[in-house]
């Protein structure tokens, strides 16, 4: 009998649960966002500033159809406010794409802590612009090069034995990879990466568990 193993008997499927905080996420936006004019450009192609951001914040949203929460706080640059700032909520049902690896805000709602300091209509509508082309168009993420360079660092560390506990090592490559689920819990951004490749663990001591 070959006890050797082959390519097929080293084949391996595994789901893997991954997490990425909303912190992670709340650093992007910020180094994307923080101190950004929130401009309008009227017919004649002058440019006014409305608002600067002056600070982003993730959360899970309380309403039953969004998962996610931007807040926003604003500093008016327009004498249409006498208030040194002003908050905006934006509520987004943020949704993965499998067939194409990616997320999407299938629908979101602007509204200020249920404070109806929005009352002029091209305010309104200089807000929902800027809104929809960039903090929306920031939310639509393509996963699969985030998880890509991932998986090619875990790749390199498998290449060669890895040792992972006393008397025991590991090789192995992730070969291919795609995302399968996603959901918002907690303030916790969860995937499931279904992975094949193939995989051999070592045992080189056989008191590896002894002190």
């Amino acid at each position: 009998m070959n006890s050797n193993p082959t390519p097929s008997d080293q084949d391996i499927s595994l789901t893997l649960p991954v997490q990425i905080g909303f912190e992670v996420l709340d650093t992007f936006l910020k180094k994307k966002f923080r101190d950004t004019n929130i401009s309008h450009k009227d017919a004649k192609g002058n440019s006014s500033n409305y608002f600067r951001i002056l600070d982003l914040k993730l959360a899970e949203s309380e309403h039953n159809a969004y998962n996610l929460c931007l807040k926003m706080r604003l500093q008016p640059l327009t004498l249409l406010f006498n208030r040194n700032t002003v908050e905006v909520s934006v509520h987004a049902d943020l949704k993965l794409n499998v067939d194409t690896q990616k997320l999407y805000v299938e629908a979101y709602n602007m509204d200020s802590s249920g404070k109806n300091w929005v009352t002029n209509n091209l305010l309104k509508s200089v807000l929902n612009t800027f809104i929809y082309k960039k903090i929306i168009n920031a939310l639509s993420l393509d996963l699969m090069p985030i998880v890509k360079e991932k998986i090619e660092i875990i790749n390199a560390q498998l290449a060669s034995t890895l040792k992972t506990t006393k008397g025991v090592s590991i090789m192995g490559n992730v070969a291919n990879f795609t995302i399968s689920h996603f959901e918002i819990k907690k303030d916790v951004i969860w995937v499931l990466i279904h992975t094949q490749g193939w995989c051999v663990i070592s045992i080189d001591d056989l008191e590896f568990g002894a002190d």
